[in-house]
């Protein structure tokens, strides 16, 4: 019966081998490891697009540039801080999202930021907004957490979706 057995396990074998071959497969492995040479990139935290794209002009940790209430000899606006002690908290997540994408100019603010609609996804703009407003935990205006009215905001003028391009 072991003979009968094992002529049926060789034949079973072959058989598979055969079809996965004539099908272009390889015969499966046990050992078979994961394809390390593939080129799809892991998705970028908000931390990390900041720290490559926001950390050189509003500081690694979104503290802004010095004397940021005062315009630049060329009149223009220097950058913000982000962490929750300026201004960007008063802004609707689409007014945010229009300012990255379109860059300081492109939606009539007196800044010499860039666009980065060319360099940022819509993911990535989203992901490191999401990574700034987590900067203002814990901050407060008269009792109040300063993300609950940006989030009031938000609800009139939310992030764009998939299918809207920022204007």
């Amino acid at each position: 019966m072991s003979t009968l057995f094992t002529a049926a396990v060789v034949v079973l074998t072959v058989l598979v081998a055969t079809v996965l071959a004539a099908c272009g497969g390889d015969p499966p492995s046990a050992h078979t490891q994961p394809d390390s040479s593939s080129n799809v990139a892991e998705p970028r935290s908000g931390s990390q697009i900041y720290a490559s794209t926001c950390a050189r002009c509003h500081g690694s940790d979104g503290e802004g540039e010095a004397n940021w209430m005062t315009r630049k000899e060329n009149g223009r606006l220097r950058p913000p801080p982000l962490n929750g002690d300026g201004h960007t908290w008063h802004h609707a997540d689409g007014v945010l999202y229009r300012i990255v994408s379109e860059g300081g100019t492109g939606v009539g603010f007196g800044s010499d930021m860039p666009p980065f609609k060319d360099e940022l996804s819509r993911e990535d703009i989203i992901a490191v907004l999401e990574f700034v407003k987590s900067l203002w935990e814990g901050k407060e205006i008269d009792g109040t957490p300063i993300a609950e009215p940006q989030q009031e905001f938000s609800l009139a003028d939310p992030y764009p979706g998939p299918e809207q391009p920022s204007p």
